[in-house]
This record gives structure tokens, sequence and C-alpha cells, in this order.
């Protein structure tokens, strides 16, 4: 902050305010230490301080201290941690801990039940270190933690590779362990595989935050060997026609159960699997039995160990299932099955009998082990799902697949909630009381839509089901178009911004149903709460007895003990999360949870976040059931709150320079934003999805609707990272915004485009009719949300306000930007790095406005415009710049009647008669104003590939308009620009006169001619190709190379298919004018290759032509000279498999002329020829000779006409000459 530099502005961080209880006369007390306060821990009769530097004080009872004095204690230090700089701490009902620096923990107080850590001691008086080993390594190393949550008698800590260990004394530390305490820290092997982001221990339980497997997640294989003895966990036996799966194993080293027990547990999800048991294990597995057609052999399933799959011998592939039973007789189960299977008749004719009795026995299983047998075998069919299903959302096969009796009764996958039917028949009645809010079996209606995203962490999700069976199903209508992102909607904001999509796990004592699961049993392991899937929760809290959620949309969830209105509702106790009761308005974003009451810190109307204190009272007497605000926090600006034991504290900020007040501001603006856009997409959006559409609209609305989901997920992330920064840091290094302003950026312009595409093709007065059934009784909800302020607006007019309204808030960030800005000297980095990002966002604001602008300028255009045209014309992305409907532009020439409408868009220059238009990309189109020297005439000059028109403007201000007007089109749409990113900031302002006469474009000729629907892509020059291109023609022939003016020239590849060989003739050399010219190599579809000069596209100067192969039937070769197409002059043939050389002269492809033959058996002639026959003297290899005229074949029948010679005869006469 300005003027007095960081210093005095650190002093007034961290002022701690405590209090106990809630009265109307409750004032906290300010405890004053010498250094700012970073984080606090209350235990049950004591409380742990950070304070800035990493130093720890504890004050309170400290029983384990030796030198105990009798009065409460003031803040003392710890100094066995000096030296040591702690970035964390947390504490027990009577122990503490503290994690420094480098990762390692310290732990001190009550070690009775090991929660310490330590072994031997009874307590530990000082801090001591304690090492989290992991002995799966070797050497076995020391793993870095980087938080600690410590609960009665036990310690939680979640180490640097997002895994949970756990020490200390029973069920609530997730560890199969039979002897207690567990002095040594050991993993929890059963969130081993998962990103846990936080832990919260209460007394007796343990939550933790996890975040859901994604996509990238769930191909690991499954385990299936015992983690602690190495046997196998299933078996199968393959009989004749059955499977036999046994789950029967059983673990020495496990916990036993006594028979009593083994009632009351219904036991979690082994490690088995590591897909999400959050998901109900779809009974489209046990459809690989595929009951639907007995004629195919179906698929069984894989066995989890290396046997191959097992191939049932008839359709009906029973499975047959060996259960070690928890229950005390078989009866019981008889009659549970018996029950369930009596809610199953309704639907059962729905499907295929076979499918249900195998869907009930699974259901009903008390041991999930079994479930998730089925899912780790099906996993490995799962692999091959086909993506046809992927768009029925999860809720319709739930329905389809699962009978309603059996969903609703026996939990899902693995939480049947007990074995008795009076439990079931317990949670079918909070079900009910609760409503549509949440439910203990997850409701599936109110997530629809991310039932999606939700598939992506199933194992397998329809493995062979019969297209028959899909059918039945009878939704013909499928939803594309998932709510929330797939995993990696935002690639760079998955690794930057926090996740929202996480899951809530509890395990430990459950009798005052703090584990959320709908019972009161306790979970050695931990398990997954069903009805906070999908609720985005960002933050767990636990009290002695009572747990606490707070989602990405700020409400609260709560549940447990609620002995003195400490879960902020009436239900008492709750055994499944519910809504805290909080008015409209109100967003909790912190919480905090004591022995029996709760914290919340939450947004209201005014700018200061207030605290709301809801449970245990000071003063005996009447218990609040709902959270009550507590007065004094209205002048301080809290940060985060922290309750304990019976006590409260919040830690608040003074406000330097308005820096606190500013990031408050804009977390808070993040957070209703936030709220508002879930409003929307549940309230408004998912509905209208459903409306039935016309097919383009649906697209485009289904994109917008994608687009709209991914800005919505993205400003939840940003404000969870917000509030993170606001409980945490309060610095400006931690904005998000700042260094990743283009994920913002880029979402904005994306969604603004899909929305005006939507605009232009009239989507909102389609969906005029469908919103007037949906919310046509209640406008309201539309005009509150929309925030419109005119009156008696249309529904079109409310639903364009309600889609622009995130635009809006761009500006909101950069006035909060700037206000931040404000805060710091102008040289700093930190005013400049504000600033940046100010203007960035200034700037999308106005650019968004322009294109809102073109997009409503273009629709009242296409309202105006013949209907006929409009059909083919009208495209989303096509925004309208300017037409000439008022006679500005007409055609020079035309004729007296004709009329010609010049229509400019982003992508093209239309020109409209009566009945027909011809469209002119822009990106090949050229235009030049025509010089005017007196004629009075208005002219530009308009080149296209196959036209040049003059158009006429009807004054000189005009013509510059149009001029203007399309240089700057064709300038952006060469430059990719167009409509989604036109550079921020682009105006007619810093824009070049005229785009480059030269560039890059693609073209498709229409005129009869040699380029008739060729299509050009490369580079032009004034309305020509000129340069590198490729032309690609319709039959298969395709050029690449050189240009110039318009025709190919210069080096180039040339393909043509030959049809009659199915073989193409290929080309690579010269051009010229268009034609082959100079050097080049032609490989004809026959093998011949010819290598040589061309001239006009043909053969002309020296060649050689190969034919054939040394290998092949008739390999020849022929160098020299050719004339058009032929060999014309002088030229070598070597016929190779004759073994005959002729060299001489040619003409016409004939030998003609003189010329020597030399044949493989000596023969050597040379004489003149005529029409390929030799004519003069045929030498033999003994001397004699022939002479007259050739014909026939060598070594096969030479005819001669002529006479033959012996001059050997006459070996005497040597001196005469031999003549005759």
């Amino acid at each position: 902050p300005r003027g007095r530099g960081r210093s005095s502005a650190e002093k007034v961080r961290g002022l701690l305010h405590t209090w106990k209880g809630y009265s109307c006369s409750v004032t906290p007390e300010r405890l004053l230490l010498p250094r700012p306060v970073l984080q606090v821990a209350l235990g049950a009769r004591h409380g742990v301080l950070l304070v800035e530097g990493g130093q720890v004080y504890s004050f309170g009872e400290l029983p384990w201290k030796q030198s105990q004095v009798p009065e409460p204690a003031k803040p003392t230090l710890e100094s066995a941690l000096s030296g040591q700089r702690v970035v964390a701490v947390a504490a027990g009902s009577f122990h503490s801990g503290a994690v420094t620096e480098d990762g390692g923990i310290h732990m001190w107080g009550d070690n009775g039940a090991g929660q310490c850590g330590l072994s031997g001691l009874s307590t530990v008086p000082n801090p001591t270190p304690v090492a989290l080993v992991d002995s799966d390594t070797s050497p076995p190393q020391t793993l870095p933690v980087l938080e600690l949550a410590c609960g009665e008698k036990h310690t939680l800590a979640l180490s640097v590779q997002r895994e949970v260990w756990a020490w200390g004394s029973g069920c609530q530390l997730g560890l199969n362990a039979s002897v207690f305490p567990v002095w040594k820290p050991q993993k929890v092997e059963h969130l081993v595989g998962r990103c846990v982001l936080q832990v919260a221990c209460g007394a007796s339980h343990s939550l933790a935050l996890v975040r859901c497997l994604g996509p990238q997640d769930i191909h690991r294989p499954p385990v299936d060997k015992c983690r602690q003895c190495n046997q196998l966990l299933y078996t199968m036996t393959d009989k004749e026609d059955h499977v036999i799966i046994s789950d029967s194993h059983y673990c020495p080293l496990g916990v036993e159960l006594t028979e009593d027990e083994g009632m009351l547990e219904a036991p979690a999800p082994t490690p088995g699997l590591k897909t999400s048991p959050s998901e109900p294990v779809l009974p489209s597995h046990t459809s690989t039995t595929n009951s639907d057609s007995p004629a195919a052999p179906s698929k069984m399933l894989p066995s989890s160990d290396s046997d191959p799959a097992a191939q049932t011998k008839d359709g009906s592939g029973a499975v047959s299932v060996v259960k070690s039973s928890l229950y005390p007789d078989e009866q019981a189960v008889k009659d549970y099955l018996k029950k369930l299977s009596d809610n199953t008749q309704t639907d059962a004719k729905m499907t295929a009998g076979g499918l249900h009795s195998l869907l009930v026995s699974l259901t009903s299983t008390p041991s999930s082990t079994l479930n998730h047998l089925v899912a780790s075998c099906a996993s490995a069919v799962g692999e091959r799902v086909a993506s046809t299903y992927e768009a029925l959302s999860l809720k319709k096969m739930m329905n389809f697949y699962l009978p309603s009796g059996v969903s609703r009764s026996g939990g899902l996958a693995g939480t049947v909630p007990g074995v008795g039917d009076n439990t079931t028949e317990r949670v079918r009645q909070e079900d009910s009381m609760q409503g549509k809010k949440s439910s203990s079996t997850g409701d599936i209606r109110e997530e629809e839509a991310e039932g999606l995203r939700r598939r992506l962490s199933l194992p397998g999700l329809l493995s062979q089901v019969s297209p028959r069976l899909l059918r039945k199903a009878g939704r013909p209508r499928m939803r594309a178009v998932a709510l929330t992102p797939l995993g990696g909607a935002v690639p760079e904001a998955q690794e930057v911004l926090p996740t929202l999509q996480t899951e809530v796990w509890s395990w430990g004592h459950g009798e005052h149903g703090q584990l959320g699961h709908g019972d009161n049993l306790a979970r050695l392991q931990p398990l997954c709460i069903k009805s906070l899937n999908n609720k985005e929760v960002v933050r767990v809290a636990a009290g002695a007895h009572h747990s606490l959620a707070v989602t990405a949309q700020s409400q609260v969830f709560s549940w447990g003990s609620n002995s003195s209105g400490q879960l902020g509702h009436m239900e008492s106790p709750s055994t499944v999360p519910r809504l805290a009761k909080l008015s409209d308005g109100i967003r909790v974003w912190d919480v905090s949870a004591g022995e029996r009451h709760t914290l919340l810190l939450a947004d209201g109307d005014c700018i200061q976040p207030i605290i709301y204190y809801s449970g245990q009272q000071v003063k005996e007497g009447e218990e609040e059931s709902q959270p009550v605000l507590l007065p004094f926090c209205m002048n301080v600006r809290t940060n985060s709150v922290f309750a304990g034991g019976r006590r409260c504290v919040a830690l608040s900020d003074r406000n330097v320079m308005g820096f606190i007040a500013s990031l408050h501001e804009l977390a808070a603006a993040e957070r209703k934003f936030y709220c508002k856009l879930c409003n929307v997409k549940t309230q408004i959006i998912r509905p209208l999805l459903d409306s039935a559409l016309g097919q383009v609209t649906l697209g485009l609305l289904q994109t917008l609707a994608g687009r709209f989901s991914l800005l919505c997920h993205l400003t939840g992330q940003h404000a969870a990272s917000l509030t993170a920064n606001l409980r945490r840091g309060r610095d400006v290094k931690s904005l998000l915004i700042l260094d990743h302003a283009g994920i913002f950026l880029d979402s904005y312009n994306e969604y603004c485009s899909s929305l005006g595409n939507f605009q232009v093709m009239a989507g909102f007065q389609a969906l005029t009719k469908p919103s007037l059934d949906f919310f046509g009784k209640s406008p309201e909800l539309l005009q509150r949300l929309s925030e419109c302020s005119e009156e008696n607006p249309t529904m079109a007019d409310l639903l364009v306000a309600l889609f622009y309204l995130p635009t809006r808030h761009l500006h909101e960030y950069g006035r909060l930007l700037l206000k931040l800005a404000t805060c710091f000297e102008v040289c700093s980095n930190d005013y400049q790095k504000l600033q940046d990002s100010c203007s960035k966002f200034e700037a999308l604001t106005l650019k968004l406005k322009r294109k809102r602008k073109e997009a409503e300028y273009t629709f009242h255009f296409w309202k105006s415009f013949p209907g006929k045209m409009t059909d083919s014309l009208r495209k989303p992305h096509r925004r309208l710049i300017c037409e000439s409907s008022n006679k500005a532009l007409t055609l020079q020439n035309a004729g007296r009647f004709s009329v010609n409408w010049f229509i400019l868009f982003n992508d093209a220059l239309v020109h409209a008669q009566f009945s027909t238009h011809h469209v002119f990309p822009l990106a090949t189109l050229w235009v030049e104003p025509i010089p005017e020297e007196n004629t009075g005439i208005h002219g530009l000059k308009v080149i296209t590939p196959e036209e040049t028109f003059t158009l006429l403007a009807s004054s000189a201000m005009e013509k510059t308009k149009w001029l203007r007007s399309i240089n700057q089109a064709v300038d952006q749409a060469l430059s990719g620009a167009g409509q989604d990113s036109t550079s921020v900031g682009s105006g007619s302002s810093g824009q070049k006169l005229e785009p480059p006469t030269s560039r890059t474009a693609s073209y498709t000729f229409y005129k009869d001619g040699r380029l008739k629907e060729a299509t050009y892509e490369g580079r032009w020059l004034n309305g020509k190709p000129n340069g590198r291109g490729v032309l690609k023609w319709p039959d298969g022939r395709i050029y690449t190379g050189e240009f110039k003016n318009g025709l190919e020239d210069g080096f180039g590849e040339f393909v043509a298919p030959n049809k009659t060989l199915n073989k193409n003739d290929h080309y690579q050399g010269q051009w010229k004018d268009g034609k082959m010219h100079g050097l080049g190599t032609y490989r004809y579809a026959s093998g011949e290759v010819y290598d040589g000069s061309f001239q006009d596209g043909m053969r002309h100067g020296h060649g050689m032509l190969r034919s054939g192969k040394l290998n092949t039937s008739s390999p020849s070769v022929f160098i020299g000279q050719w004339l058009q197409d032929k060999k014309t002059g002088y030229g070598v043939f070597d016929d190779i498999t004759k073994g005959e050389k002729y060299m001489g002269m040619w003409q016409d492809h004939l030998r003609q002329g003189t010329g020597v033959v030399v044949t493989q058996f000596g023969l050597y002639y040379e004489g003149a020829f005529k029409d390929n026959k030799m004519m003069g003297v045929l030498t033999m290899a003994n001397g004699d000779y022939l002479e007259g005229s050739f014909g026939g074949e060598w070594g096969t029948g030479l005819k001669v006409t002529g006479s033959y010679f012996k001059p050997h005869l006459f070996d005497t006469d040597k001196d005469k000459t031999h003549t005759v």
C-alpha cells in the first residue's frame, strides 16, 4: 500500500477476536500478540496459534506441561519449535500438531491413545517430530506433509502425494487394524490412488474431501489381491452353463467381526476397485448376460485374475453367487430378497426377466465387495463401450436399468444401509421428509445433465447391451450436451484452478449420524457420501459429533448430532447431509465447528463479511435451531473463523488503503455471480434444452449451453480460488485472474460468439414458445434472473437480456482490478499487473458490445430479407456489415429493369438479383477504386478469380464507405479473425488502409473450362493464383507447385489417375503457362518413365524413355531426340530382352535414315532405314556379309531381299577388290 511501505501494512494483519457462545451481550476480547496471527486451532480446553514468522503459541489448560500454572495459561511460546518455520497447526481434544515448512510433523499433548504417534509415552510435553515412513519404497522414504487434522483419539495427515495417513485409536483411523493404539503413522490404503484435497477430524469420526476421478484415472488396473495377505480377493469357477463367482476370501490379518457386529456393519467397499464407489454399480454389467437375445452366446464377465473370459454355452448365462454370508440365518436373506423383488415386479415388464433376478440379488447383497467384483469384471468389458451410448445421460440409464423399488429402498452400490427391514424403512421415510433437496441415496433427478460427466468415473458403463434393449428404453431424444465440462474442457484451467468435481468420504463412529450415510452404523473404511456428489463441495469441517460441508455455490450442508441446534436446521439428529437454514442471499464461504456449535462466515448485503453462530449458548435456555447473526462482526473484516471446544475465534485484517476491502469485494462479487449463473443454468437453460426445436437451432443452443457451462464452471473455480486466497495469503501474487487472464478472456469470447450465432439464427424467437410453456405462468423468475429493467418486455427480449448477463461481469472485473490497483504505488509491479489486466477486460467489454450490435443488426436484416434467399445465405457465423438496398451501389452497364443488390457480410460479398444470387468469398476478392478524372463516375473495380465487374456508388462518400468496409472485411477474413477472434482493440482506427494484394486463400472454380469444379489452395495475386499452391480436380488430378498469373508455372508435381490401370500417372518437373515445359520426369501408370525435356505439355527435345524394369517382360531404353511427343532425330534404342541396340535416326517413332544395329550374337549392321526396315550391308562374325533390304526379327526369321558375299574364298587374291 501506498505511502507507508509494506511493513506497517503487515502489522495490522491477523488481529484475533475470541468469545464463547452467543447472546446479545457477547463481545469478543482481542488477544494481543507480538505478531499477526495466521492460523488458530482449538481443542477441548486449549488452543494453538500460528503467528507470522512461523512461531507457535499455546494457551488454555495444558495439563501435559510439567510446570502447570493453576489458572488457564496466557499464550506461551512453544520453544521446542524455535528454529523451525511452522506453516500449519492443528488441535485435537487434548493434543496438538504442527507442520513445518519442509513438510515435517511435530506432535505434543495427551498420547494415551497413541494420537501423538510416539510409542511408550502417555503424554508428550513438548513438540516432538513424528515421521511418515513409506515402507513400500526401498529404501523406505520419509514423506513430507501438507496438513494435519486431530480428533479426540486420532490424528490424520495429508501427504504431498495427496494420500491420507492415520495413527491413534479407533475405527475412525480407516486402517484395517485389529490392535489399538496404532503408534506408527500408517497409510489409509482405501484412499490410495485418489487425490485427497482436505481432511477433517471429529471426536470419533473422519472426513476427507476427494477429487473425483477424471477420465484419465479410470484405466488403472483394479486391485484383485488382498493388500494384507496377497491372496486373490475373488475366485471364479467355470461350470458348463454358468460361472460361479465367489468373494469369500477371508483375510487372517483383516478385522474380524463378531456375528452381532456382522449384522450391523454393512462393510464398506473393499480396496477392490478404484472407480468411485460413489457411483451406483449399474446392473448394465449384468446385462452382459444379455437375456434379450438368447441366440447369441454372450460374453460372461471376465475374471479379475488372468483367466480368459469364460464363454457361456447358452444365452442365459446365469451367474450364481457364492457368498460368505454375514446374515445370522439364510431365511432372513430370502425374506429380504422377496421383499425387494416384490417391488420390482411392476417394472419387470419393461426389460427381459432374466435381468432382474440377478440384479435383485446384487443390489441387496450386503457386501459391496460383490458389487465391486461385478464392476471390476465389467470394467474390462467396459473398455469397449460404444460412443453411441454416451449421450444417454446417467438418469435415463438408472431409470431404465434399476427398477424403482430397488434403487429407492436399498441404497445403491454397496451402502445398503443395513440389513434389517426397519433400517431400510427409516431411510425411505427420511428420504420423503427431505423431499428433493438431497437424499440418502443421492438424488439423481436433480443433477440429470451432470450424468454425462459422472459416466466417466463408472468402471464400464454399458458393456454389451443389445441395441434392442436400448431401443426399449424408448427415450428417442438424446441430450448430447453435458452441462458440466468433461474433465479437460479448459485445458490450462485444469492445473491452475481448484477443482469443483469433488466427493466427501467419511469413516469412523456413526452413532449420531455424523458419517452422513443415512444410518447410525460405524464404518471401518472410508466411504463416499453419495448425496454430496455433484454438490461441488470445496471445504469440509467436523465438530465433535457433527459434520459440515461448504459448496462452491456458498451453501452449507450439515449432518450428525443436533443436540444444541448446531446443524442450523430442525432435523435432530440428521443422518444425511441437509442444507442449513439461512435467509436468501446469504452466501457462506468459511465454516468451523466446535464441540456443540458451528460458526459460519458469509457474504450478505453489506460489504463486510458477516458471522453466523449456531448451537450451544452461554446462558442456558433457548437453543437456536437456525444460525443467528453475531452483531459485533459488522465492524471487522473477518478473513477466517475457527471453533473448538466451546470457544470461537475470528481473524481479521485492518483495512489499509482499502486493499483488504477490495479483495473481499472481488471474492464476494465472484461468489454472487457464480450462484447467479448456477441458477440460470438449472432453472432456465436445462428446461430449455429439452424443448422441441429444429435441428440447427437445437445444435446451436447445445453449443451455447456448453459454453455457458464452461463459463459457469470457470467462475466457480475462480470463486473458490479467491476464497482460499482470503483465508490464507491475501496478496496480489495469488490472484489467478492476473497471470491467467487468457483463460477468462477466451471463455467469454467463445461464449459471446456462440451467443451471437444463436441470436442471428433467430434462436431466441424459436425459444419463445417453449419458454412461454415453461415460464409463462411465472415470468417474474425470468425477469428477476435477467435483471431486465424494460417495461413489459417480450419473452425473446427477456431471454436475450438473460444470456447477455455474463458480459456485464467483465466490466465488474475491470472495475475491481482497477480498485485494487489504486492501493499500490504507481511505479510498483503489482500496480502495473493489475492495470494491464484491467485494460484487457475493459477492451474485451467494448469488443463484445460491438459483436452484440453486429449480431442484432444482422438478425434484423434477415427479418426483412426475402425468404427463399434467407435459407441459403443465413449462416450462424455470418454477420452483416453493410448492404445497398438504398441504391447506394449499382452495377455498371446493368439492364434498365434489372435489380442489383449488394450485401457485404464478414465472409462474403453477395450480389443478389430477382431470384438468384451469387456469393463471392472475401478471401479471394480484390477491390480497387477507379480514378475519377473528371468523369464524375464513382466507380469501384471488383476482381474475383472468375469475374471482374465495376460497381458504381451514388456519391464520393458512399464510394469511400464501401471501399473501406470491403477492405476492412477482407482484411479480417484473411487474418482468420472473422467472427471468433477479432484481435481486441481492432477498430476502424488502427486499421491498414487496404488488405494485401498477395495472400493465401482457398477457392473452388465454378465456370466451365479447364478448371471447372477444381479447388485451388495457396497464394494469390490480384485474383489469380500466383506462388505456391495446390490445385485439385474432382476427377482426382492434383497439381502441387508454383503458379504464375493463374497458370502452373515453375517447378511442380502433377498426379493424374489412369482409370484403366487403376494407377496414377505422375509428373515432376518444370511448367510454363499451364503446361509441362522444360526438364521433367513423367512416370506413366504403365510403368514407363520419361526423363527429359518437355515443351507445351509434350515430350520435346532430348529425353530418355525407359520401359519396364530389368526383370519384367520387355525392358528397353530409348535415349535421344523427341519432337512433339514423338521420337524424331538421332536416338539410341536398347532392347534388353532381345539383346539388340539401334543407334541412328528416327521419325515419328519409326527408324528412318542412317543407323547402326548391334546384337548380342555379334551381328553388326549399318545402313539406311526406311519405315523401321534396314537398307544396306549386314556383316557376319566370320566376315561374310549381306547387302539389301531386311525385315523380320533377329534370331527368329530374318527376311532378306539382296546379295550374299563370302570374301574368304578368295584369300589368295588379296590384292583384288571384291565387288560383284
